[in-house]
């Protein structure tokens, strides 16, 4: 499939959810902006603070990350990339936001190859990171959000069991050479005979491969992984605010539901093949949040979160973007 054929379908896939979600929610879009146009300017302005604070602790895992290899990047720099790599995520539906990354930490001196193998660890410890904190949520505090995910608790709970398997199956590729080398070989060899599929299989065993080699200089750091673990949660639990700092209370939608059904959110959107979460995150914060809020107030969480996480970042992201370039036109001018 080409390039241009897998953003179409992309594109379409996200179009799809989002019919549906207007299909099912159409009555209440309406009374949803009204609800956003209700929301006071202090809390927008706490909300775009949540969303920086995301991307500071996503700086602050490049920085620490970026120890691990020949080349150092300063916190400023590692949040910069981080903005920088929000516009690109956004304006190519999130395939290109691994390559953006390579290619800014490339221009601030690190090669090109450790950049990749950084990336991918990155994306590793986020997907253990999601997997952790939705396994928590799920197991630890069932009894306590079990009225609120009614009639969806065996779907989470599939959700969670892959999301665990998916996650389970990336670290045994990184840590175990063997393991990796066998799962290829029986891949390759069953693939033998449809040219296309080997040849996505042995792309695959190359990314796999770079990632053994990153994850082996940041595990003789273990500091490093530690700390870009507990940034990776930080950067979570200022997102997962946004429910409770727009509608918390301390009877129902409390701080603890608001992070919890986040995370079982998040981590369920990932089980769905859309790009970067678009339409699906959305349909299961509709999903677990309805309850809790009722049509108007979910669809107003809706848009006001994709802000948050979306819209603004992009902006900002763009901001970067455009400064990048012009200096590196002043530099090859």
């Amino acid at each position: 499939m080409t390039i241009k054929k897998k953003t179409w379908l992309k594109i379409a896939i996200v179009v799809l959810i989002l019919v549906i979600l207007v299909v099912f929610f159409r009555d209440s879009f309406l009374e949803g902006f009204q609800e956003i146009a209700k929301v006071p300017g202090k809390t927008v302005v706490l909300l775009l603070c949540l969303s920086m604070g995301y991307f500071l602790a996503e700086g602050g895992v490049i920085t620490v990350m970026a120890q691990s290899c020949e080349g150092r990047v300063s916190f400023r720099s590692g949040f910069a990339c981080a903005l920088y790599c929000s516009f690109f995520r956004l304006v190519t539906f999130g395939s290109g936001s691994g390559v953006a990354e390579v290619y800014y930490l490339n221009k601030k001196g690190m090669k090109a190859a450790e950049a990749t193998g950084m990336s991918l660890v990155q994306y590793l410890i986020q997907k253990i990171t999601i997997c952790v904190m939705g396994a928590v949520s799920f197991f630890v505090c069932f009894r306590y959000v079990e009225q609120y995910i009614g009639e969806y608790q065996r779907y989470i709970a599939l959700a969670v069991l892959i999301t665990m398997a998916i996650g389970a199956g990336i670290l045994l590729i990184t840590v175990f050479e063997k393991g990796k080398n066998l799962l290829f070989f029986y891949l390759k060899k069953a693939t033998e005979r449809k040219a296309n599929w080997n040849q996505r299989v042995k792309k695959v065993e190359e990314q796999a491969d770079i990632l053994q080699d990153g994850a082996k200089k940041l595990y003789h750091k273990k500091h490093c992984l530690f700390l870009a673990f507990f940034l990776n949660l930080a950067k979570y639990f200022f997102w997962f605010l946004t429910p409770y700092v727009l509608y918390g209370d301390e009877e129902r939608l409390t701080l603890l539901v608001s992070l919890v059904l986040m995370a079982l959110a998040t981590m369920a959107a990932g089980v769905i093949p859309t790009p970067s979460g678009y339409g699906s995150l959305d349909a299961m914060l509709i999903l677990l949040f309805h309850p809790l809020l009722g049509d108007a107030k979910v669809v107003s969480l809706v848009i006001l979160y994709r802000v948050v996480v979306s819209l603004f970042p992009f902006l900002v992201g763009m901001v970067v973007a455009a400064w990048s370039l012009r200096k590196e036109k002043k530099m090859e001018g």
